[in-house]
Formats: C-alpha cells, sequence, structure tokens
C-alpha cells in the first residue's frame, strides 16, 4: 500500500504525547527534573548534583508500607518497607533502583528529617 507524500509528512508533523519520566532528580537549590526513566540513571545523576534521586508522584502511585522509605525499581515495582534510609539506599545500588520516601501514613510521623545531621540522643 502507497501512503501519499503529504499524508506521511502531516503524521511527523503532529506532536507526540508527552510522556513524563517516573524518577526524578531534586537539589535543594534546583526543582525536580523528572527526565529519568531508570533508576539507575536517576541516582548516578543524583549523586553527580549532590542531591537525591526522587519518584514523580503524577506518574507513579506507590501504596504505603510498613517503612517510610520504599525501595523503587526501573520496573516500578516498590518494597515500602525501611525504616532506615541508609539501609534502603543500600539495597536500592544493589537492586540498581531508588530509595524513595514513602507516602506520609496518618497514623505514623514522618521520618526524621535531621536524624543524619543530629548527635544520637541515646544514652545521654
Amino acid at each position: 500500500m502507497h501512503v501519499p507524500r503529504r499524508f506521511a509528512l502531516l503524521l511527523l508533523a503532529l506532536p507526540l504525547p508527552a510522556v513524563a519520566a517516573p524518577f526524578c532528580v531534586q537539589t535543594q537549590s534546583v526543582p525536580p527534573q523528572c527526565i529519568y526513566v531508570d533508576a539507575a540513571s536517576c541516582n548516578e545523576r543524583a549523586r553527580q548534583m549532590q542531591g537525591y534521586c526522587s519518584v514523580n508522584e503524577d506518574e507513579v502511585k506507590l501504596s504505603g508500607g510498613l517503612g517510610h522509605y520504599c525501595l523503587l525499581t526501573s520496573s516500578l515495582v516498590s518494597m515500602c518497607i525501611y525504616t532506615d534510609r541508609g539501609i534502603c539506599e543500600r539495597d536500592a545500588q544493589q537492586e540498581r533502583g531508588a530509595c524513595v520516601e514513602a507516602p506520609l501514613r496518618p497514623e505514623s510521623p514522618g521520618p526524621d528529617p535531621y536524624h543524619d545531621i543530629r548527635p544520637s540522643m541515646a544514652g545521654g
């Protein structure tokens, strides 16, 4: 079947639907850049920018779990079982995924944002 040239050119001129990526890199000074479809690429760029990889909530809906952090793979499989970000980050690196904040749970306070910079108060 022969497609007329004008019709073919018209099809090429039509805009493609915008598809946002599921992973975002963000820092304290740069708004989220949601252009990453691969968690490992997102993590690599986040380390270069001294930021972190997050989830594009417009594209990915995480279901809550027991933890405050979720391991999210590039195939968008999530495990929201982590209470410690460091352990989540370690497992995410092994799985070539991203450690992202879990959806807030009304019965539990959010993760402590100062955990890594405040000295431990345990034991006096």
